[in-house]
């Protein structure tokens, strides 16, 4: 894992914020705090892992400002939600998406004036929807911290009301209640959902009162004497304006009735037709003419992004091209997980794109029933299997192809594979020695050579009487196959011989060269088993000798090293 991931925690974390908060309270409002708690969010054990490693890394390394981003990122991000109860007298905590979409599993904690806190465990989420950015949760069976939720205003807010908010902020790193007063200043507006998209979101209640980080899924309340709290829910609070002075957005009552209709009451026949929106929805998608994998990651389960994350951040940081680490970066500085969801996309889009500018994708086979089933999409003339789960109350991504399987065993596999890899020694300084025969010279002799890759220098010691100095550039390729490495090369350079029998005989004219031209190729075998150690073997050929070369008559005696063939053992630094 690159470690400017990790970093990015660093400053979401470790460096202080700077929160300035008012004084507000009400004696009426210490009721509230038996419907108002703060939601903790725990992470997919699978993430977990890949922090948990990190974390003991930089451990060993005494970087303690990491090891304690890191925890407090394991303790999950928090946000506000409240209880509601619908008409049999059943209890669920109303909040918003995005403070439980990155969740594994949930808790709820209610905090008394006197400090003291009821946490309440395992929450199971019901349905979220990602538009209104709202999500119902259940409680555990024979859990009721209430007898009845707060109650929803059955009117509409107007300019100039007075209204309430109330939720858990952070002070710094440490959630904290909080009780706010402000007036509605816009009692329903709407405005484009970016610069770069005119789509209008809303309507919201625009109001005054305080909220700050924390604050979200939290209510928006007003006075109302006749109900057991002292107040009534004009909304969900989910939005402040960038730049502006007390503009906060609610979610009103009539955006979240709906919400609520639809995920107590699910109608399984409606299903199939949701999933076919989804899946043309994502199709659609794929045909951009750029990166698709942050639209790719909008589709991904919960459980398919913990269960591909460590592998696919290794995969993306290791593959991946700058542009798109810079796209992870800028998501990391929003959310760690969201991250993550993003560098399982990119393997996801990595498999399918090949190459290819544009992604075709068409379904052509979907199968199954209830709320998982098989979708078979062709995509650029080759078949892929995937498949699709309903999760919580929308259609996602389980597994995609050979790369998202969530299949535990070929992840570790993968990782094996990858750590072999790594072991593998396949491009440093190459020093070896061995046995050589030299065919018509010498049946053996020792061969020596140190090779840069580019660059050597290599050694034939047959006798004191016979040896051969040689220079060589050549290239060499690395091909790793699991645990092994084959290392084919080719080299072309110049030997220098010394043959006293030659240099003795009296048909040696002093102006021939005791220098050839050397061709070389062979192949060396290394192993991750004991990383940087390897064999080899290679033929040599000396494609041309000035030994036969006079410049006056044409030698009787002429018998240089025309080939040999080395066997040799080696260590890769």
């Amino acid at each position: 894992m690159a470690r400017r991931f990790y970093i990015v925690i660093v400053v979401l974390f470790v460096f202080p914020f700077y929160v300035f908060s008012q004084q507000q309270s009400t004696s009426s409002a210490g009721g509230l705090r038996n419907y108002v708690g703060l939601i903790n969010q725990s992470y997919h054990p699978g993430i977990v892992a890949i922090f948990e490693k990190a974390k003991a890394e930089y451990a060993r390394r005494g970087n303690n400002d990491v090891v304690r981003a890191i925890d407090i990122f394991l303790g999950g991000a928090f946000g506000s939600g409240f209880v509601y109860s619908d008409a049999r007298g059943n209890l669920y905590v109303l909040t918003n998406n995005h403070v439980v979409s990155q969740a594994y599993t949930l808790s709820i904690t209610f905090e008394s004036q006197d400090g003291t806190k009821t946490k309440i465990e395992n929450l199971r989420i019901i349905a979220t929807d990602e538009e209104t950015d709202l999500a119902i949760l259940a409680f555990p069976e024979g859990e009721k911290p209430v007898t009845q939720g707060l109650s929803f205003l059955t009117n509409p807010v107007d300019e100039g009301d007075d209204v309430y908010s109330a939720g858990f902020p952070g002070l710094g790193i440490t959630p904290i209640w909080q009780f706010g007063r402000g007036m509605v200043s816009n009692a329903s507006v709407r405005f484009p959902r970016s610069i770069d998209d005119e789509t209008l979101m809303g309507p919201y209640i625009q109001h005054t009162a305080q909220i700050d980080a924390g604050n979200s899924g939290g209510p928006l309340l007003v006075a109302q004497r006749n109900v057991p709290s002292g107040y009534a829910v004009a909304g969900i609070n989910t939005l402040s304006g960038l730049r502006r002075q007390a503009a906060n957005y609610a979610i009103p009552v009539n955006r979240i009735l709906p919400f609520i209709n639809n995920a107590l009451n699910p109608r399984p026949e409606t299903f199939r037709d949701e999933l076919d929106q989804r899946l043309a929805k994502f199709t659609e998608g794929l045909k951009e003419n750029r990166a698709v994998f942050p639209h790719i990651a909008e589709f991904l389960s919960t459980v398919c992004i913990g269960e591909n994350a460590q592998f696919a951040m290794d995969e993306m940081y290791s593959k991946a091209t700058n542009a798109a680490k810079r796209i992870l970066d800028e998501e990391a500085q929003e959310s760690i997980v969201g991250a993550l969801g993003y560098a399982v996309a990119w393997t996801i889009e990595n498999s399918i794109r090949r190459q290819a500018i544009t992604i075709n994708a068409v379904v052509k086979e979907v199968s199954g029933e209830g709320e998982e089933y098989t979708v078979v999409f062709t995509i650029n003339n080759r078949d892929v299997s995937s498949v699709w789960i309903r999760e919580y109350g929308n259609w996602r991504i389980r597994s995609f192809g050979d790369v998202a399987t969530g299949d535990q065993s070929t992840l570790q596999r993968r990782q094996s594979q990858r750590e072999a890899s790594e072991k593998l020694r396949m491009d440093g300084i190459q020093i070896e020695a061995g046995f050589a025969t030299l065919f018509e010279k010498a049946p053996s002799a020792l061969y020596i050579s140190v090779d840069t890759a580019l660059f050597g220098a290599k050694v034939y010691i047959a006798s004191p009487q016979l040896f051969s100095i040689g220079v060589f550039s050549g290239l060499r390729f690395g091909i790793p196959a699991g645990n092994f490495g084959f290392i084919p090369y080719f080299r072309f350079g110049f030997d220098y011989e010394y043959d006293k029998e030659f240099l003795d005989s009296p048909y040696n004219d002093l102006m021939s060269l005791p220098v050839s031209v050397m061709g070389q190729i062979g192949l060396k075998v290394t192993t991750s088993y004991v990383p940087g150690l390897f064999i080899g073997a290679g033929l040599q050929y000396n494609i041309f000798s000035f030994h036969t070369l006079s410049f006056f008559n044409e030698p009787s005696y002429s018998n240089p090293i025309k080939a040999g063939l080395n066997i040799t053992a080696g260590y890769t630094f």
